[in-house]
């Protein structure tokens, strides 16, 4: 029993090590693809441009959107008036808000809005 436990420790503690190595490269590796990302953004944006095709691949530009709720009582109490119940699950229907903000030219109340465009690189 005495060297199952002692083996058993020195393995868990060997795995807190090596995980804690392992996130903190990836982050290393995560903030050098931030600032590749930011200057890839610069670049497009300096020079009109949506995506570029390279030998080793391809970056573009997308949007990213999302929709959430600053004041769910606000939220709820328009949808059930509405009757806007493709608007509701655990959180706000992303699509239905964004038809809703295509149709009226505004959200709906309650909810915050936030665009957010970015760069895809993809293998060749």
């Amino acid at each position: 029993m005495e060297e199952l436990v002692e083996k058993y420790i020195a393995l868990r503690d060997e795995k807190s090590k090596l995980s804690t190595e392992y996130k903190s490269q990836v982050a290393q590796i995560d903030s050098i693809l931030d600032k590749i990302e930011g200057q890839l953004l610069r670049d497009f944006s300096t020079h009109g441009m949506e995506s570029v095709r390279t030998k080793s691949g391809t970056a573009y530009k997308s949007t990213r959107n999302s929709a959430t709720v600053a004041d769910w009582d606000y939220v709820l109490e328009f949808i059930q008036t509405n009757e806007l119940w493709n608007m509701l699950e655990r959180r706000v229907s992303k699509s239905a808000v964004e038809q809703y903000k295509e149709e009226h030219g505004n959200l709906p109340p309650g909810i915050n809005w936030r665009e957010e465009i970015t760069i895809n690189v993809r293998r060749a």
